[in-house]
């Protein structure tokens, strides 16, 4: 990180503090918490599109205490603006449905073509708004980051995930191909989001998980290499995996935090990574905030950070929903936890 970047930037003065002693209250992940969602009358699938809806909601993440808010809500962005169709959902039973991608607009045989003016792209003018009317209504409040997909998670977005992992073994030089024009697609968003103003961006690789160390190594790695390179914001690489191989891959991004899913084995890893490099994870299962007591959250949360985390992000709110005063546990429990 420049000198300039280590002055300016809210997440990394977030990193500064944890350096100093006190622990982040991050996200570095979205958080949509459905109940103060329902309380304020705002339909889920808004917050996906409408401006001004995805702004209220992002902003809940700061009224709750957390010192950074990440948006969009969901990882289909990029492929819509590709040219996927997003299909957005009523629900089930009254309980919300995250939007999903319906129709794939690529073979392995196109030509993937980068779409020009990436600002006027599906749901870009909702993000880029929403982006500044955080920026205006909570100065000085925290960081805001973005989502993105890696790009071969962003592949299986774009076309049939079979087919894709079937040339990964045979047509190499095809999957590279592939790879390439998407992480250039990527490498433009990225720039786009800078200059839009966020602090900090976490890309998402959730497909590569699946691919062997080979492919990975050859085809794969080279393309994050390239989004994690420059260093207008800081990157933070989110790999999935429940293999040490990640950690290799990890390290060879040099980037500026790691996200560590939870099939990683977390006491083999944190001892290969560099004390200076910000770790963070996800603290609990999925029904962590719906069901377990205030007293059973703040204790998971000190198990977590004892292990080693910078910071923790509380699950993926989806069902059954978060209780305000679980969330609140959560978020007193980590600002309250001194490093050791």
């Amino acid at each position: 990180m420049t000198e300039k970047m280590e002055e300016s930037n809210p997440l990394v003065r977030l990193i500064r503090k944890f350096q100093k002693g006190t622990r982040p209250v991050t996200l570095t992940g979205p958080f949509l918490p459905l109940v103060r969602l329902k309380e304020k009358g705002l339909p889920f699938n808004d917050a996906m599109r409408d401006p001004r809806a995805m702004t209220e909601a992002a902003l809940m993440s700061f009224e709750l205490g957390f010192e950074s808010t990440v948006l969009p809500f969901d990882l289909n962005v990029e492929a819509e603006m590709l040219g996927a169709r997003v299909q957005y959902h009523d629900g089930f039973d009254g309980n919300p449905v995250y939007p999903t991608i319906a129709d794939k607009p690529f073979t392995p045989e196109d030509d993937i073509k980068i779409p020009d003016a990436l600002a006027e792209k599906g749901r870009m003018p909702t993000i880029l708004k929403s982006i500044a009317f955080i920026k205006e209504q909570a100065r000085n409040k925290g960081a805001v980051g973005v989502f993105i997909p890696g790009p071969f998670t962003l592949a299986g977005q774009v076309m049939d995930m079979e087919k894709l992992y079937r040339i990964v073994l045979k047509q190499p030089d095809k999957t590279r191909k592939i790879l390439d024009r998407l992480t250039a697609f990527i490498c433009k968003l990225i720039d786009l989001y800078a200059s839009a103003g966020v602090d900090f961006l976490t890309v998402v690789e959730e497909g590569g998980a699946n691919i062997s160390p080979k492919p990975f190594r050859k085809l794969l790695l080279p393309c994050l290499q390239e989004i994690f390179q420059p260093r207008q914001i800081p990157r933070i690489v989110f790999l999935f995996s429940n293999s040490e191989t990640v950690v290799e891959f990890t390290l060879a991004c040099d980037p500026d935090g790691v996200i560590l899913d939870n099939g990683c084995n977390i006491e083999k890893t944190i001892g290969r990574l560099s004390e200076r490099l910000p770790l963070f994870g996800q603290c609990g299962d999925p029904g962590m905030l719906a069901n377990a007591t205030p007293d059973e959250i703040t204790e998971k949360v000190n198990q977590c950070l004892d292990m080693g985390f910078t910071a923790v992000s509380p699950p993926a709110d989806i069902y059954p929903p978060a209780k305000n005063e679980n969330i609140e546990a959560f978020v007193k429990a980590l600002g309250g936890m001194k490093k050791k």
